[in-house]
This record gives structure tokens, sequence and C-alpha cells, in this order.
């Protein structure tokens, strides 16, 4: 318990320092990002998953290619439940597919905005973790929607997994 305390704060004071990118996060960070194979970190995470929210947000194909792993194999996967009743289903397994899906949701105004980012350990080269966001959009409707997600960010390659979803009521959030 102590320990993992002892992560969730070193990890929060590592995520605001200016040496590990150009921007601080303003979403908090907490959880367990022990057991780093060599070479990788949990600050080259939180980089790759701050690129990836702002690529996605300003449609930038060049960022999201940055922040996701080169193509074939590596791509992994993006999906997003349904936020509202009339919204499909959406499973992406392509870099071009992820193009077209944000320049889709540009068209209605979408933001994904993260609040938070909880860390589950690392398991090989990948490090899990968990979102928490607020996404609004005009076919979403006027209040922006919690949201939360299941995560993976592969070892200096970008976002392998991320799989999004309605956050549900009795989970309050970091």
């Amino acid at each position: 318990m102590i320990r993992s305390l002892c992560v969730a704060g070193c990890l929060q004071v590592l995520a605001m320092s200016p040496a590990i990118g150009q921007q601080r996060p303003t979403w908090k960070v907490v959880g367990d990002t022990t057991g780093s194979p060599r070479g990788c970190s949990a600050a080259a995470g939180i980089e790759a998953i701050s690129a990836w929210f702002s690529a996605f947000n300003n449609v930038d194909s060049v960022g999201l290619a940055r922040a996701t792993p080169p193509g074939g194999e590596h791509f992994g996967v993006f999906s997003t439940g349904r936020f509202v009743p009339t919204e499909p289903f959406v499973r992406i397994e392509s870099l071009p597919e992820l193009v077209r899906y944000a320049r889709s949701r540009a068209g209605h105004h979408e933001r994904m905005s993260l609040t938070g980012v909880r860390f589950y350990r690392w398991r090989n080269r990948v490090l899990g973790f968990m979102p928490y966001f607020e996404r609004s959009a005009d076919d979403l409707g006027v209040m922006p929607l919690n949201g939360i997600g299941k995560a993976g960010y592969l070892c200096n390659k970008g976002i392998l997994i991320l799989n999004l979803a309605p956050r549900p009521a009795y989970d309050p959030g970091l």
C-alpha cells in the first residue's frame, strides 16, 4: 500500500516536471508503474498519452502516427462504445481508419479532454492504463460526457490499445 502510494506520488511529481516533455499534463496521474523493462519509462508513456489525445482533437494525422506504434502487427486497436443511443460502436485496427474517424468526428466538433490516468503496471513491454476523460461533440448533447477506458502503451512505440466507453455513474473518477 505504501509502495503504491509512493509510486503514485512520485509519478505525479515526475509528470509535472518540464524535463519529460514540452508541456506539463493538465490531468491527474496515479497508479503503479513498477516493473518497467530496460529502456522503458512511464514518462514516455505519459507523453504518448498526451500526444494521442491532442492529435485526435486536432485531427493531426502526423501526430496520431507518432503517438501510435508503426503499422502492421503493432498498430493494435482503437474502439469506442456508445455514449448516446444513436452513436454506433466503433472498432478501428489501422492508422488510416483512425485518421478517417478523427476527421469525421471533427465535423461534429469532437473534443476528448483527459482528466486523469491510472496506471496498472508493466506487463512485458506494455504499460497498462485507464484514461479518464470528458467527451463532447455536437451530436452527443449539450453537456460533456464522462468517459473511461482500458488501454496500453507499448514501450517506446506509442498507444497500442485504446478502448473507450461511457464512465458508469458509480465510478467517481480520480
